[in-house]
C-alpha cells in the first residue's frame, strides 16, 4: 500500500503548476515529474496552459477499525493523525484547479479470523461507514463518482506480515498458513499455539481491519488552465488646447488636479468705467451742441439721449452677461472640486 505522501506529492506538483497565474512565460515554474505542460498560448485576454497528468491514481489513505465493529473511531491506533492528514489532503484536492478527479473508490477490509460470511458483511459495512464519513464532512458523493468495495482477507494475506515479524514459532505458523486446510481449520490450528496466537491478535490481525481510499485521476488526462492576462495601465493623455466652455463662453487657460482656472470676459468695474466714459462723451457732445442752432441743438440732444439710452442698454446687457459668466465659472469650479 502506498503512503499518503505519494498522493500529496501529485497534489503539490499540480498546485505549483496552477500557481503560475497571469505571469510571463519565463516566470512559469518547471512542472513536476507527474505533471507535464504541453502548451502555452493566448486566447484574447486569457493565457491558456495545457497540462497532462501522467499518474492514473493513488491509494494513499488508510484507517483502522476495531475487531468485529464497523464504526470509525478517531482515537484508535493513530486514526486521529490519519484523519488530520486526510483533512489536509482533501483541502488541497478541492482547491487544485488542475486536479481532475475521475472517481473515488472506498474499500473495506476484514481480518481472516471469524466466519467468512460475517467478515464479508463486516468489510462492506466498514466501507459504507467511511463513505458516510467523507460524504458528511466533505460532500464527496456530490462532487465525485464514489464506489465502495469489500474484501474479506484470507490467511495468505497474513503470510508476508508473519515473515517480517518476530512471531513465536514462526516456522510452524507459516506451515499452517501454507497448508491446504480450510480457513476455519487454519484458525483453529493457530489458536492451539497460545504464544503465537496472542502475538498475531495484537500485531498481525489488527492492521488488516481497515478501509482504504483510492483517488483515480484518469490515465493521461489533459487539463487546461485559463488565466486572465493583466493589462498595463493606460498612458497619461496629453494636454489639449484651450477650448471655450458652454454656456458662458469663458476660456480654460490652466488645468490641474485641484481644479480649473478660467479667464472671465470682464468685470463690473470695467463695465462701469465704460459707462462713465460713454456718458462723458455724451456730455461733451452736448457742450459742443451749444454752438449750433436751436434746431440743431434739439436734434443733437435727441441723438445724444438716444445714444445715452443705447449705451446704458448695452452696458446693462454686458454687465448681466458678465455676472452670468462669473456664476457659471463658480459652478464649474465647485463641480470640479467634487470629482
Amino acid at each position: 500500500m502506498k503512503t499518503i505522501f505519494t498522493t500529496f506529492a501529485l497534489s503539490l506538483a499540480l498546485c505549483a503548476a496552477a500557481g503560475a497565474t497571469a505571469q510571463v512565460r519565463s516566470a512559469v515554474p518547471a512542472p513536476a515529474a507527474d505533471t507535464v505542460m504541453l502548451s502555452e498560448t493566448t486566447d484574447g485576454d486569457y493565457l491558456v496552459r495545457r497540462f497532462i497528468v501522467k499518474r492514473p491514481g493513488d491509494t494513499g489513505y488508510s484507517v483502522r477499525y476495531q475487531i468485529n465493529l464497523a464504526k470509525l473511531s478517531s482515537t484508535l491506533d493513530g486514526n486521529s493523525r490519519k484523519l488530520g492528514d486526510l483533512d489536509v489532503f482533501v483541502g488541497n484536492l478541492m482547491k487544485d484547479t488542475l486536479m481532475k478527479v475521475k472517481s473515488v473508490e472506498i474499500t473495506g477490509y476484514s481480518s481472516p479470523d471469524g466466519p467468512l460470511k460475517f467478515n464479508e458483511t463486516l468489510a462492506r459495512n466498514r466501507a459504507q461507514d467511511f463513505k458516510n464519513y467523507v460524504d458528511k464532512k466533505y460532500g464527496f458523493s456530490k462532487k465525485y463518482d464514489v464506489t465502495i468495495h469489500a474484501v474479506a482477507e484470507d490467511w495468505e494475506m497474513c503470510r508476508a506480515l508473519v515473515v517480517q515479524s518476530p512471531v513465536p514459532d514462526k516456522h510452524s505458523v507459516l506451515n499452517i498458513i501454507d497448508g491446504s486446510q480450510s480457513s476455519d481449520a487454519k484458525e483453529l490450528a493457530l489458536k492451539k499455539m497460545p504464544s503465537a496466537w496472542e502475538y498475531m491478535k495484537k500485531n498481525i490481525l489488527p492492521p488488516l481491519r481497515r478501509v482504504e481510499l483510492t483517488i483515480n485521476y484518469g490515465e493521461g488526462s489533459v487539463v487546461e488552465q485559463r488565466t486572465m492576462i493583466s493589462k498595463p495601465k493606460p498612458a497619461p493623455q496629453p494636454e489639449t488646447a484651450s477650448q471655450p466652455c458652454e454656456p458662458c463662453g469663458c476660456e480654460v487657460i490652466d488645468e490641474s488636479i485641484t481644479g480649473i482656472i478660467v479667464e472671465m470676459p470682464g468685470s463690473d468695474v470695467d463695465y462701469k468705467k465704460e459707462v462713465r466714459e460713454a456718458e462723458r462723451e455724451i456730455r461733451q457732445g452736448v457742450r459742443d451742441a451749444d454752438h449750433l442752432s436751436k434746431k440743431e441743438i434739439r436734434e443733437a440732444k435727441r441723438i445724444a439721449r438716444e445714444q445715452d439710452r443705447a449705451a446704458r442698454k448695452i452696458a446693462k446687457k454686458e454687465a448681466k452677461a458678465a455676472k452670468a459668466a462669473e456664476k457659471a465659472a463658480k459652478k464649474t469650479y465647485k463641480d470640479l472640486e467634487k470629482m
